[in-house]
């Protein structure tokens, strides 16, 4: 479905919740990418338009649903090497997700050979926070805050305060099985250290130093610099 793909704004409607296993899948969203950009539709989709404004050039809007171009593919030549297919088919479709959310120029650098692994971490954490909006606003109310006052420990917590908070607007969060609950909240957790963002022995926030590259990219919707606990954003 169209409304499965694509950046989540957050406002008067369910949060997406289905972020429970896999932590940020950077290596497995660098795979997806390489097909994506190996395939003819989405070169023709996202070729640069000539003399296009920033806003309508295809190189800068999200793909939402065209990733699914590459979904059967994906899954039939067991592109992200998992033992079962369902298995399989579960995880390139939570991958898929996250890269819609993501413009053609993103994808195109995190697939390139040269873009290094902590620019594809930081373009991964950019897919999950806005793919997610419950995670995104937790890095930027949350994490970013707390690092731009000196409060550099992260706490379970200092989620769980989050969650209440929003569960006034969203009855969804009260709905969860507290298993449910406790794995989306690991899973996040591990994703923030596997994007440089928490130090895992003792959950210290670690400010993000992104590259120019991906400031430049990431200009064009510097709400996407909130994600990140850093002082020039």
């Amino acid at each position: 479905m169209a409304g499965s793909y694509g950046a989540e704004t957050g406002r008067n409607e369910r949060y997406r919740l289905s972020f429970t296993v896999g932590g940020l899948l950077a290596p497995q969203g660098r795979v997806l990418a390489s097909m994506l950009v190996r395939d003819a539709a989405f070169v023709a989709d996202t070729a640069p338009a000539a003399g296009a404004e920033s806003a309508a050039d295809p190189m800068r809007v999200e793909l939402g649903e065209r990733v699914l171009r590459i979904r059967r593919r994906a899954i039939d030549s067991n592109a992200l090497s998992i033992r079962t297919q369902s298995a399989s088919a579960r995880m390139v479709s939570e991958v898929l997700k996250r890269l819609s959310a993501l413009s053609g120029e993103e994808i195109r650098f995190l697939a390139d050979e040269g873009t290094t692994a902590n620019d594809c971490r930081a373009l991964m954490w950019v897919a999950m926070c806005r793919y997610y909006a419950l995670i995104g606003q937790f890095a930027a109310e949350v994490v970013r805050d707390r690092y731009l006052m000196g409060l550099l420990s992260l706490t379970r917590e200092d989620y769980d305060r989050f969650i209440r908070a929003k569960a006034m607007w969203h009855p969804e969060l009260e709905e969860l099985t507290p298993a449910t609950a406790n794995k989306l909240r690991a899973n996040l957790f591990k994703a923030m250290v596997e994007a440089d963002l928490l130090d895992a022995r003792d959950n210290t926030i670690l400010p993000s130093l992104l590259s120019g590259t991906v400031l430049s990219m990431l200009d064009g919707r510097p709400d996407s610099m909130l994600f990140f606990p850093m002082r020039n954003a």
